[in-house]
């Protein structure tokens, strides 16, 4: 069912500025092509390497960083009506190995309104709540309990029972999710990519999992964000972009919508290798335009180890971004500079 798993980079670490996220240079990092219908929901694993989504009330978890179809789950049904019904909750465990989904229809009372999952097997644990209808579900720090908004009540399951320990009037504050996914995905370097049919915060509130179709694209995707830090000009602190770049002829090439593949398309590696790699990342300036920085390493050269190129896109109209920049540096095997050095000198 994957058109596309790529990683587009990963050398960056997560980020945080004056105590909170800087979305607006956030990182691409991984993107999972799908077929079918919309994502309605998703939720990410605690280490941030699963996703999981619904889309017409099925399930799906998936590994980030391959695009591989781990599960596909069941999901939740009614002895009233022969389709799924609507997913209205998903959460991982604190250990990233059990998955929980509620549903909630109006006028429909499911087989079961909450459920648990072995991400190890695949198969369904508990099936609990009855017909009750759940909405929000959290599982609790230990992980031996789930929290879950169902009927008019919240109520504390136990895993090893499915017995209920506790209610309350209210959902738990400190399970509460913090930040804000809307307003990080509002303030990502992509702009263009369309609205967003289901987003999920990391529990540390720096990795965003975004799921919709852009407008460019024949059908939906899940893109994982991971949020940078800016310097004090609201820039990127790239590992040795401060260095100087050499100006490169521009080629000729017509306007494009995705920068970043355009990049690989010019700069990348021709051919896969066991060898050397290639890391690109990409984000938007405080000037409006894009900057990509495409690094290809442990290359098969005697003299250079590494390329690093800068390019950088004009916005046009229609979406379409014009390359106007271009800019390399390299790393020496053996000078002028040391090994993990950049330069814009020749390599002896």
């Amino acid at each position: 069912m994957i058109a596309l798993g790529l990683a587009v980079s990963g050398w960056l670490a997560p980020a945080v500025v004056n105590g909170s996220p800087d979305w607006s240079a956030a990182e691409l990092k991984h993107e999972i092509e799908l077929t079918g219908d919309r994502v309605e929901r998703l939720a990410l694993s605690p280490e941030g390497e699963t996703v999981a989504s619904t889309a017409s009330g099925h399930l799906a978890v998936w590994e980030l960083a391959t695009g591989k179809l781990l599960h596909r789950l069941d999901g939740h049904r009614s002895p009233e009506v022969e389709r799924p019904l609507p997913v209205a909750g998903l959460a991982f465990g604190p250990d990233g190995t059990i998955l929980a989904s509620t549903s909630w229809t109006p006028g429909v009372a499911p087989e079961a309104s909450l459920k648990l999952w072995s991400l190890v097997s695949g198969e369904r644990l508990q099936a609990l709540a009855g017909g009750k209808g759940c909405r929000e579900v959290s599982f609790s720090a230990d992980g031996d309990s789930v929290w879950a908004a169902c009927g008019r009540n919240v109520q504390r399951y136990a895993l090893d029972t499915g017995r209920v320990v506790e209610r309350l009037g209210h959902f738990p504050a400190e399970l509460e999710r913090s930040g804000d996914a809307e307003a990080a995905a509002a303030a990502l370097p992509m702009p263009r990519q369309g609205d967003a049919d289901a987003l999920a915060l990391s529990e540390d509130g720096t990795q965003l999992a975004w799921a919709g179709r852009p407008p460019t694209y024949p059908s939906p995707v899940i893109r994982l964000w991971q949020a940078h830090a800016g310097d004090a000009a609201g820039e990127v602190a790239d590992d040795g972009e401060s260095a100087a770049f050499r100006g490169q002829a521009l080629p000729e090439v017509a306007p494009t919508r995705d920068p970043l593949a355009l990049s690989r398309d010019l700069y990348g590696l021709e051919a896969p290798s066991p060898i050397s790699e290639e890391r690109v990342a990409q984000r938007m300036l405080a000037s409006g335009e894009v900057r990509v920085i495409l690094t290809l390493s442990n290359l098969a050269d005697d003299a250079v180890r590494a390329w690093r190129y800068r390019l950088t896109f004009e916005p046009l109209e229609d979406g379409e971004w014009e390359l106007v920049r271009v800019g390399r540096q390299q790393q020496c095997r053996r000078g002028p500079t040391e090994p993990d050095a950049w330069t814009t000198e020749l390599c002896l």
